[in-house]
C-alpha cells in the first residue's frame, strides 16, 4: 500500500468506477448501476467513503445511518487490490468518524472468509444469521460493532 491516496466522500460522478469495482468483487451478485447512483444521491441518511488514489477509486463504503444505528451496506475493495490493507484502512477511517458509543451493523456472505476475518479483527462480533439473505440463497453472519 502506497501513500498516495486519499480517503473521501463520494459523490455522483465516481459511479462508474464504484460499479467497476462492484461487477468485479461480486460477479453475479453485484448490485445494479441504479442501486450504485441512488445510493450517490447524498441523502441525509446515506453515504459513500471511498480510497482514491487519483487514478481510480481502489475500495468503497457504503452506510446509512438510523436513528442511533449505522448499517454498513455495501463495501468493496477492487480485486486487483484485495489484501492490501486497504479495506481496514477505509474501516478504520470510517470508524474515526464515529462518535462514541456507536453501534455499526453490517451483514456478510457466510462464505466470505477474507472479510469475515477483517471485520472480527477490527472488533466486529457475530451476533446472529440471515437465512436466504442472497439471491442465491446463501445465508449472511450479521455483525455488530460498537465504539
Amino acid at each position: 500500500m502506497n501513500d498516495k491516496q486519499i480517503i473521501r466522500k463520494a459523490t455522483i460522478n465516481d459511479v462508474d468506477n464504484i460499479f467497476s469495482i462492484e461487477r468485479k468483487a461480486f460477479h453475479k451478485d453485484h448490485w445494479s448501476f441504479k442501486m450504485i447512483m441512488d445510493e450517490l444521491n447524498n441523502d441525509k441518511d446515506r453515504a459513500t467513503w471511498v480510497i482514491d488514489n487519483f487514478k481510480n477509486i481502489i475500495a468503497y463504503c457504503m452506510v446509512r445511518y438510523f436513528y442511533d444505528e449505522i448499517h454498513i451496506i455495501n463495501m468493496a475493495v477492487d480485486p486487483s487490490m484485495q489484501c492490501k490493507g486497504y479495506g481496514k484502512k477505509l474501516l478504520d477511517y470510517f470508524f474515526d468518524q464515529l462518535p462514541t458509543y456507536s453501534s455499526v451493523f453490517l451483514e456478510v456472505k457466510h462464505s466470505n472468509f477474507p472479510a469475515i476475518s477483517l471485520y472480527l479483527d477490527i472488533g466486529f462480533e457475530n451476533i446472529g444469521i440471515r437465512t436466504n439473505y442472497y439471491r442465491d440463497g446463501s445465508d449472511a453472519l450479521l455483525m455488530r460493532f460498537k465504539k
